[in-house]
C-alpha cells in the first residue's frame, strides 16, 4: 500500500485503513508504560491481599496476575481494532478509542516533524512508529504505532513534498533560509562509535541523575536486617591498632567503587540511548538515527534551528569533547508559549573541536566565533551574589541560632565568604560578543556553555536597569528566543544598547520564514 492508495477515493467502507496485527504489542506495552507512570500505588491493594490472604495468598495473587494480563490482551486487541487512519488531501485523518471514541484531523501546514521509531518487538515485521508533531501540541499529536517502513518513508516524503509546495512561493533574505536543491542522496555528517558514546557517557551530567536515584533508594532499605552488613561492622571492629587510617582507605575505596559504578551506568546508558548514532543532511534536512533496543529516526530543518548550543562539562573539557545542541522550535508548554526543552533538542553528542567549528560554519557560514574575543561581565555582579543575596540568607538561620542555642551561629555567616570564589568563578565564565547579525553567549561553572543565535530570529530584547547599575552605567539584558533565552548581566549600558538595536533591525528587516 502506498499513500496514493491511502488518499485515492474509495468507497466508504474502504476509506479507512487497520494497522498492522503487531500493533497489538505496541497498545500493550503502551499500557505497561502508562501504568507505571501514573505509579504502581495501584499494587498497593495487591500487596496487602499478599500479606493478609494466609495459605491462599499465592493462588490469590495468580488469579489476579492472569485477570491483569487477560484485561490487557482484550484492551490491545480492541484498541487495535477501534485504530484507523488515512491520508484525505492534505488532511491527515484517525480515529481511535474504544469506550470514548475520538477523531483527530491534521492539515499538513501544522506538521512540524515526523519521526519514525522502531521498538525491538517490531523489528521482525520491519514496522515502525510513525510519530507526527505538529505545531501547538504538547506531544506527538498523531502517532502510528505498526506500518510498514516503505509506507512511513512515503507518508514523510508526501507530508515534506505538499509543505514544501505550500510554501514555495515565500520569500527569503537570510542564508538560514535559502531554498534547497532536490537531491535523493544524503550528504553523510557523522556516525559516532561506540568509544564516543562512551565518552558522551562519562562527561554528561546523567551521573547526577543515577546517584539521586541510588541514595533514594539506599534511604529506603533497613540495613541492620542485613546479616552481611552486620558482618561487616563485626569485622571492622576486630581491624589492628592502625585502624583510623584503614576507615580512612576503606571509605575512599567505597567512594570511587560507587562512582565508578556511578560512571559505568551513566557510559551504559548512553550506548543504549545513541547506538549507531548517525547524522546526515539532504534537502535542507537534518536526519538523525539512533538508539539499541527502539531505534529512532527524526529529522530537523535547518530553517527551524533558533540557536546552536555548545556544551563541555568539566569531565568533557578533561576529555577533549563537546556536545552540541541544535535548539529549534518545539511543542508548546503549558503557559502555551513555543518550547526548546528536552523533546526539541538535537544533540550531537561527543565531537572534537575540529568538528564543531565545522558544524558551526554549516549553520552559520557568515559567523566565525571560534575567532572572536569576549567579552567580560562587570566585577560588580559578584558583589550582587554575595553581599545583597548570599549574605541576607545567610542572616537568617544565623540570627535565629544565635538567639535561641548558642552565638556560634555566627559562623554561619562565614559560608558567603567561602563560596564568593565559586561566585567569581561564574562571573568569569561569562562572555559575549556580537558581529551585527549574529550573536555568542558563554556561561557556566567549572565547565561552560556557548549560545550561537541568529539576532533576526529573536523574539523579544529587554533591557533592565537597577538603580546601582544606572549609577555605574551598566545594564542587564534579557534576549528571549522560542521556549529559551540568554541573558547577560552586568554589561556596559552601551554595550547592550547596540545589542538591543542591532536585534530590533534584524527582526524589522527580515522577510523571510524561520520558524
Amino acid at each position: 500500500m502506498t499513500t496514493a492508495d491511502l488518499a485515492r477515493p474509495h468507497t466508504e467502507a474502504e476509506k479507512w485503513q487497520r494497522l498492522a496485527p503487531a500493533a497489538m504489542i505496541h497498545f500493550a506495552v503502551q499500557f505497561i508504560v502508562q501504568f507505571i507512570k501514573q505509579g504502581v500505588q495501584g499494587l498497593l491493594p495487591l500487596g496487602a491481599v499478599f500479606l493478609t490472604a494466609g495459605e491462599n495468598r499465592w493462588f490469590i495473587i495468580s488469579l489476579a496476575g492472569a485477570s491483569i494480563a487477560l484485561l490487557l490482551l482484550v484492551g490491545a486487541i480492541l484498541s487495535y481494532l477501534k485504530f484507523r487512519y488515512r491520508l484525505s488531501g492534505d488532511m491527515f485523518l484517525i480515529q481511535k478509542g474504544v469506550f470514548k471514541r475520538k477523531r483527530l484531523s491534521l492539515s499538513y501546514d501544522r506538521i512540524q516533524n515526523v519521526a519514525f521509531k522502531q521498538p525491538i518487538y517490531f523489528r521482525p515485521f520491519n514496522l515502525v512508529v510513525l510519530g507526527i508533531e505538529s505545531a501547538g501540541s504538547s506531544s506527538e499529536e498523531v502517532s502510528l504505532g505498526g506500518i510498514p517502513r516503505a509506507l512511513a518513508e512515503e507518508i514523510r516524503t508526501s507530508v515534506f513534498e505538499k509543505r514544501a509546495a505550500n510554501t514555495s512561493l515565500a520569500s527569503t533574505s537570510n542564508a538560514d533560509d535559502e531554498p534547497q536543491a532536490t537531491s535523493t542522496e544524503a550528504e553523510d555528517i557523522i556516525r559516532q562509535p561506540i568509544g564516543e558514546l562512551v565518552r558522551y557517557g562519562l562527561s554528561n551530567n546523567n551521573i547526577w541523575v543515577f546517584a539521586s536515584l541510588a541514595a533514594a533508594a539506599f534511604a529506603q532499605i533497613e540495613w541492620d536486617d542485613y546479616v552481611l552488613l552486620a558482618g561487616l561492622k563485626d569485622w571492622l571492629k576486630h581491624i589492628p591498632d592502625d585502624g583510623p587510617a584503614f576507615a580512612i582507605l576503606f571509605g575512599v575505596g567505597s567512594f570511587l567503587a560507587i562512582v565508578t559504578l556511578l560512571l559505568g551506568l551513566s557510559a551504559l546508558g548512553a550506548i543504549v540511548t545513541y547506538y549507531n548514532y548517525h547524522l546526515t543532511f539532504t534537502d535542507g534536512r537534518f536526519h538523525r538515527s539512533k538508539g539499541l533496543f527502539e531505534r529512532q529516526e527524526t529529522s530537523l530543518p535547518k530553517a527551524k534551528v533558533q540557536s546552536l548550543v555548545i556544551n563541555q562539562s568539566w569531565p568533557a573539557r578533561l576529555l577533549k569533547r563537546y556536545h552540541l545542541v541544535m535548539r529549534q522550535v518545539g511543542f508548546q508548554s503549558n503557559a502555551g508559549q513555543p518550547s526548546a526543552a528536552n523533546n526539541s533538542k538535537f544533540l550531537v553528542p561527543s565531537v572534537t573541536g575540529a568538528f564543531t567549528q565545522q558544524f558551526s560554519r554549516r549553520l552559520y557560514p557568515d559567523f566565525n566565533w571560534s575567532v572572536t574575543d569576549l567579552r567580560p561581565i562587570n566585577w560588580r555582579f559578584t558583589r550582587k551574589i554575595v553581599l545583597y543575596i548570599m549574605l541576607p540568607i545567610a542572616a537568617i538561620p544565623t540570627t535565629a541560632i544565635s538567639l535561641a542555642v548558642s552565638p556560634v551561629g555566627v559562623f554561619i555567616l562565614l559560608i558567603p565568604l567561602l563560596l564568593t570564589p565559586l561566585v567569581m568563578l561564574r562571573r568569569a565564565r561569562y562572555g559575549y560578543a556580537s558581529n551585527g547579525t549574529h550573536g555568542i553567549v558563554r556561561s557556566g561553572f567549572i565547565g561552560h556553555k556557548l549560545t550561537v543565535f541568529p539576532f533576526y530570529k529573536v523574539q523579544t530584547v529587554e533591557l533592565v536597569q537597577t538603580p546601582g547599575q544606572r549609577k555605574h552605567g551598566l545594564a542587564s539584558l534579557k534576549v528571549k528566543l522560542a521556549g529559551f533565552g540568554v541573558e547577560l548581566p552586568y554589561i556596559p549600558l552601551a554595550d547592550a544598547e547596540a545589542w538591543r538595536d542591532q536585534i530590533l533591525y534584524r527582526i524589522e528587516n527580515h522577510k523571510g520564514k524561520w520558524m
